[in-house]
């Protein structure tokens, strides 16, 4: 009995992570329709599930997003688009 209750908290844990969401990062930040900064690093953060991107022009000026596991921006430059993508399939 005990290992069936472990084995039903298992895939209850295992379905409540698959269906867990996270934003994406968009691999170009757009500057008048043209393609400005590239994208160099990103990643979910442990501690609140929002996903960071950075990004970096030629110059090398650096521009930072952070977007909900929702899509909305958080924090960020004013060059950050508003909403992320959201990947569904988990993070």
């Amino acid at each position: 009995m005990f290992t069936c209750r472990i084995t039903i908290l298992m895939l209850l844990t295992f379905l409540a992570g698959a269906n867990a969401g996270c934003a994406t990062c968009p691999q170009s930040l757009d500057v008048d329709g043209v393609a400005i900064y590239e994208l160099v690093t990103s990643y979910v953060k442990a501690e609140n599930g929002f996903t960071e991107c950075s990004y970096v022009d030629k110059l090398g000026d650096v521009v930072t997003c952070e977007y909900t596991d929702s899509g909305e921006l958080k924090s960020g430059d004013e060059k950050c688009p508003k909403i992320s993508r959201k990947d569904d399939y988990g993070c």
